[in-house]
């Protein structure tokens, strides 16, 4: 974020990362759209219309840039979840699971899925950055736009010095596993990350601090919405809402 040079950067290597060099859609038109649709999803009480939803939300996945490996890689990082949320609803009343349950469990995993898949969507090939100022520009409180942001800024710093620590734990030819001798290595690392990362705090507070940073991150003027961007999130928005019509109406 911060400056129109950086929103413009941020904008042409998004671009170059679409099939083709197509231009991302508009993302406060994105994420309007997703918020809308991920609750109208999150309404629906009906299996068959929650399916529908998912086919939907793939159909626009897969058309803004994903192949359908790289769709079901990204789903597949949620699917132990899934397991450990589905499994005790199917058998925790014994076997054969009830018919309940298993709508139950079906109508949760939908929910889910379908969620994913469109958020997937959302945030695909758009900077971080733009959709921070995306938040910004739609009245999200400053506080938590710069969280976000600072949050995803040094998370990587933090997962490099873990992988730093585990490097040097296997130097030192540390093998890890779950023993009374591990335990308290396990320990001593997490402490000394947890410090470390206290320590790295405050010194980026106080170098912010000097540089005269007041809480809010400066962000760029919003790019204009065209009539594809309308279009293009006007279309799970009224689809999310004709699936809650026919629900609410017809079954």
């Amino acid at each position: 974020m911060g400056g129109n040079h950086h929103h413009h950067e941020a904008l042409h290597k998004a671009q170059a990362g679409c099939p083709g060099g197509a231009r991302p859609l508009e993302p406060r038109s994105k994420l309007v759209a997703g918020i809308i649709f991920v609750f109208g999803v999150i309404s629906l009480g009906t299996p068959w219309l929650l399916v529908a939803a998912l086919i939907f939300a793939a159909g626009f996945a897969l058309r803004g840039g994903f192949t359908v490996g790289q769709l079901f890689k990204k789903l597949a990082l949620i699917f132990p979840f899934l397991a450990l949320m589905g499994i005790p609803l199917l058998f925790g009343a014994g076997l054969p699971p009830a018919p309940e349950r298993v709508e139950l469990a079906a109508l949760i995993l939908l929910k889910a899925l379908t969620a994913m898949t469109f958020t997937l969507y959302v945030f695909f090939n758009q900077p971080v950055e733009e959709m921070l100022e995306a938040m910004e520009h739609l009245k999200v409180p400053s506080a938590v736009t710069t969280v976000i942001y600072l949050a995803y800024r040094y998370g990587f710093l933090f997962i490099q010095e873990m992988q730093t620590t585990l490097k040097a734990l296997q130097a030192r030819l540390f093998r890890a596993q779950l023993s009374r001798q591990s335990l308290p290595v396990y320990g001593e690392v997490a402490g000394g990350l947890f410090i470390k990362s206290l320590n790295r705090s405050e010194t980026v507070y106080r170098a912010m601090a000097a540089r005269g940073f007041n809480g809010k991150i400066p962000v760029g003027r919003p790019r204009p919405a065209n009539q594809v961007d309308l279009v293009m999130a006007a279309g799970p928005v009224v689809f999310v809402a004709a699936l809650l019509i026919l629900e609410l109406v017809v079954l």
